[in-house]
């Protein structure tokens, strides 16, 4: 009957009479386990009743035997009403007792089952609402145009996505985008007196980096988009972006040392004269990418697409891969030499 009625005030959308059956039967599990708990050990008295019956059955068949009565006129079933009287009377205030104390048993209870459900849900409503105006305070502040503030909603979002792993997708998406429209505004602003500044980042979008690069990637539900993003001279040190989308983004003389870049999308990326020294680009997608000048101590390149990638004049090429002798982009070993021999004129 609560299931019927909780479906049919739920048609009517959100209403205090849905919330209030939804609520019930959500706590009918706890109402039947604190009621199993408390009457099933009361049992045990009623097979004690049975026996202590039995007994009684048998002494009055004993006095019948002995009073030579037989039949219909003496019965183990039939007490003179004095003796049944006798007998019960002692146990009345004994049995009114024990019903007394399983009912205040059971309301004890049931009480404090209800004192753990309101306990319990006050507490992660509370907790449900604190985390919703963080998010809401911190989603203002990343709109900010004065950076301390900024950064400030940037380090917010970071601890809601932590205290919450429901709100982890929409966040890292949130600073993904923050991070592609961001950083195409040129940083320094420029010098009143006209000499050039060393290219850099925005403080704010390096804050929203370093959060991405160290977010719990098990609660991602998608891969970090970070596509045509411009991330030259950022600092990436030791990020986890296995598996992100970094096709067409400047990373020129970014620093990536340790970076966990296995699976990613680094296609037509440019990562000239950048860090990669013990970068880990297993399965990695680099076609196309520029990796003129860039540091490639360590790094690993098992089973990643190089087709059509610059390589460092001075560094080996990776098992697998040759120069081409034109471009100097990397091709597949030995495709060169089928060409040349599909060339060769035949005899």
């Amino acid at each position: 009957m609560l299931f019927v009625l909780d479906v049919a005030f739920g048609v009517l959308g959100a209403n205090p009479i849905s919330g209030f059956l939804h609520g019930v039967i959500a706590d009918l599990p706890l109402l039947l386990i604190a009621i199993v708990l408390i009457v099933i050990p009361g049992r045990p008295g009623r097979y004690r009743d049975r026996r202590g019956r039995r007994r009684r059955q048998q002494d009055n068949a004993g006095d019948c035997r002995r009073k030579g009565l037989h039949g219909r006129t003496c019965s183990p079933n039939v007490v003179p009403v004095s003796k049944r009287w006798a007998s019960w009377q002692p146990r009345r205030p004994a049995a009114r007792d024990a019903a007394r104390g399983r009912l205040l048993a059971l309301g004890a209870g049931l009480l404090a089952t209800s004192a753990l459900v309101v306990t319990a849900r006050s507490r992660a409503r509370s907790r449900a609402g604190q985390l919703a105006g963080r998010y809401a305070v911190a989603l203002e502040q990343l709109c900010s145009e004065e950076l301390d503030v900024c950064i400030g909603g940037i380090r917010a979002l970071e601890r809601v996505a932590r205290n919450s792993p429901g709100h982890h997708p929409a966040v890292m998406a949130i600073l993904a985008a923050f991070i592609q429209e961001r950083s195409r505004q040129h940083w320094p602003p420029p010098d009143p007196g006209g000499h050039n500044r060393q290219r850099s980042p925005r403080p704010d979008v390096q804050a929203a980096i370093t959060v991405v690069g160290r977010r719990l990637a098990e609660h991602d539900l998608d891969p970090v988009d970070l596509a045509d993003a411009d991330l030259a001279s950022a600092d990436l040190t030791d990020a986890v972006l296995a598996g992100a989308v970094l096709a067409r983004a400047d990373l020129f003389a970014a620093t990536l040392v340790r970076a966990d870049l296995s699976g990613a999308d680094l296609g037509g990326s440019r990562l000239t004269s950048a860090n990669l020294d013990g970068a880990d680009l297993t399965g990695a997608d680099l076609t196309d990418a520029d990796l003129t000048d860039a540091d490639l101590a360590s790094a690993k390149f098992a089973g990643a697409d190089l087709t059509g990638a610059l390589w460092p004049v001075d560094g080996p090429v990776p098992a697998g891969w040759e120069r081409h002798t034109g471009s100097g982009q990397l091709i597949t070993a030995g495709t060169s030499a089928d060409r040349a021999q599909a060339h060769q004129p035949h005899c």
